[in-house]
This record gives C-alpha cells, sequence and structure tokens, in this order.
C-alpha cells in the first residue's frame, strides 16, 4: 500500500514508522510487514499467503484498521495499492 506525502509530513512519518506496531493488528495471513519512508510517499509492504485478500479485508474495515487511522492526516491523497510484478532473488 503506497501513499503520497503531504509537503510538510516527512519527519511526522518517519516517527510514525519508527512507532508503529503492526503486530498484534489483526493482520490474518500475514508473516511479515515493513514500512518505507522518502519524503514524499510512504510505502506498508505486506508479506504471507493470500496478503493481497486479507491486506484488502483490512484496510476496508475502520475498526480493524485503526493502528494506521493516524497516518491518516499524512496523507496528500489516497492509500494505495501497488502489486509485485517482478522479484529476482540470488540463488543459495
Amino acid at each position: 500500500m503506497i501513499a503520497s506525502l503531504r509537503s510538510d509530513a516527512f519527519e511526522s512519518a518517519q516517527q510514525f514508522a519508527a512507532d508503529t506496531d503492526l503486530s498484534d493488528a489483526g493482520l490474518v495471513g500475514v508473516q511479515r510487514w515493513s514500512i518505507f519512508v522518502s519524503p514524499t510517499e510512504v510505502a506498508f509492504v505486506f508479506e504471507g499467503e493470500d496478503v493481497e485478500q486479507h491486506v484488502r479485508e483490512w484496510f476496508d474495515d475502520p475498526v480493524l484498521s485503526t493502528p494506521i487511522s493516524h497516518w491518516l492526516p499524512l496523507f496528500d491523497g489516497p492509500l494505495h495499492a501497488a502489486r509485485e510484478v517482478r522479484v529476482w532473488e540470488r540463488d543459495s
């Protein structure tokens, strides 16, 4: 999930990323999550089995998605999905 940040939101986004804990957020099927922040965008990356379906259900539920509700004022536009289209991994 990706969102553009308001022009004055970079420092707040960095702090939110450091403070956000989604480990008890009811994210069924999610085995790993990461938050990436740039001066203009934030990306929430979720990994796990059937993760696309589960994350969509989680974000669509106003009660379950409250752990990220404090992020909403930082966004300059909607939070939207980005889908993996290619992966490269070095063989072991």
